[in-house]
């Protein structure tokens, strides 16, 4: 149980921060007032953390809060240092027990940089990163932290889930997983997982994108393949392809990677790396070995009755480019089939949602530029616009940060504006957890047609966090 502590200690301690800043930046690191002044610094901290796990100290509008309670008096003696840390985009510091003076004194030494040589997006938070600090945490994001945030995706998920699809996910799962590594595949398997996305699933689309958008849910229960289904037969039904083919299109999509899954392990290529002009020897390989296995992928689909032709085709073309450049080469005809070139958009944006940068801020945001930049060469254009229009750019589970300084998470996209999803807010702009959430939709205006709210970014809950909770 932390200690209440008296604001005075707090106060002490805000104040010998401002001042070590000062007289660092005044007299260097190795003058004798400097090294006196992080002394005072250090053993002020360590008073604190003797009493309780951490100390936070924010600051929200112009005053500066000590665990979210405002130092109105200290502030207004404070202005010159409040303004210092916001122009370096430090809205946050929280210290945590374990901290050493040397952590201190670096941590006061990167303070000490003109806010005008700091990136005016990220602030200082990748130069803090490469310090690696381990006991000092600080950014510019509220107070949330991760546990908060994923436990309320979670809940929010399962308590759809046990309404709309009566707790099948494992089901599913587990006939999905028995496909795998069989030379003869269990169609009836396959077409009983189809059926249950459609029956279960495609009544609550945002359901389905927010579950495809968990990098944990889908780790543990939905496979790549499955999720490649999800979003084309979402992007067919947009398109108005009849519901009876549905199906057919979701069983294609499901078993696109069917020649990588049912190799041994030492063949599959499990990296994914983008090269457009394939120049480098490695890239090439790993194009040839994808090849390889999209051959035996159409091979295993041919020789299984009952599945059709359509399966086969997919296997084969969904890692060709729409331009027909790269070694891949259409066997017959000079188009690739629609089919294909909708799970080429699904399979690709799927692999991107799995790579780590893509949970990091403004994630999303790249993975749609990058697939933007291929329109026309990777992509079918059209079907890249309607794919986006479908997920959008940010999709549902996505964490926002909005121009009101409040933190929401996506929940609908747009058909209006991509730009614009609507979200559900979680932190209000001082950093407190709402009781109950609030769902706003971005393209709302205000009496003089301004848009209300904006996204600014996505942010991840990870940021400024794991460090914290590793130490706390």
């Amino acid at each position: 149980m932390t200690e209440q502590v008296d604001t005075s200690i707090i106060e002490i301690v805000i104040t010998e921060l401002a001042r070590a800043i000062q007289i660092f930046r005044y007299y260097g690191e190795d003058h004798p007032a400097t090294r006196d002044t992080i002394d005072k610094l250090y053993k002020q901290t360590q008073t604190l953390l003797s009493r309780q796990k951490d100390i936070i100290i924010g600051i929200l509008g112009d005053e500066l809060v000590y665990d979210k309670e405002p130092l109105y008096d200290l502030s207004q003696k404070r202005q010159g240092f409040i303004r210092h840390l916001k122009q370096l985009r430090v809205n946050k510091i929280r210290f945590n027990q374990g901290l050493d003076r040397q952590e201190i004194n670096q941590f006061v030494q990167l303070l000490c940089m003109n806010p005008e040589t700091v990136d005016p997006e990220a602030g200082i938070q990748s130069m803090a990163d490469s310090h690696q600090f381990s006991h000092i945490v600080f950014g510019d994001i509220g107070f949330q932290i991760q546990e908060e945030i994923e436990e309320y995706q979670q809940e929010r998920i399962g308590s759809i889930l046990e309404k709309s699809i009566d707790n099948k996910i494992q089901y599913l799962t587990e006939n999905y997983n028995n496909l795998k590594g069989q030379q003869q595949l269990n169609v009836h398997s396959a077409k009983q997982i189809v059926e249950g996305l459609i029956g279960n699933f495609i009544k609550n689309k945002n359901l389905l994108l927010m579950l495809t958008s968990l990098k944990s849910h889908d780790e543990n229960t939905f496979e790549h393949g499955v999720n490649v289904a999800i979003y084309t037969m979402m992007q067919a039904e947009i398109m108005g392809l009849e519901p009876k083919h549905l199906v057919d299109v979701g069983v294609a999509a499901m078993l696109h990677d069917i020649g990588k899954i049912s190799a041994a392990p030492d063949d599959i290529e499990t990296g994914f790396v983008w090269d457009p002009d394939a120049t480098n020897t490695n890239s090439k390989l790993s194009e040839l070995k994808e090849l390889d296995q999209d051959v035996k992928g159409a091979k295993i689909l041919l020789d299984t009755e009952e599945i059709g032709v359509l399966p086969a085709i997919v296997a084969f073309e969904h890692n060709m480019n729409y331009d027909l450049s790269g070694p891949q080469r259409k066997i017959y005809g000079k188009d690739l089939n629609l089919i294909s070139m909708i799970i080429t958009v699904s399979d690709y944006y799927d692999k991107l949602r799995r790579e780590t940068w893509f949970y990091e801020d403004k994630g999303p945001e790249r993975a749609y530029e990058e697939m933007m930049r291929l329109s026309g060469t990777k992509f079918q254009p059209d079907i890249l616009q309607n794919f986006f229009s479908v997920i959008g750019i940010y999709p549902p589970g996505t964490l926002v940060e909005l121009d009101s300084h409040e933190v929401a998470m996506v929940v609908q996209g747009s058909v209006f504006d991509l730009y614009r999803p609507q979200v559900e807010i979680l932190y209000d702009k001082d950093g407190n957890k709402l009781g109950t959430p609030k769902i706003v939709n971005l393209v709302e205006k205000d009496r003089r047609g301004k848009f209300k709210r904006s996204i600014v970014k996505s942010i991840s809950p990870r940021k400024n966090t794991n460090s914290a909770m590793s130490h706390s």
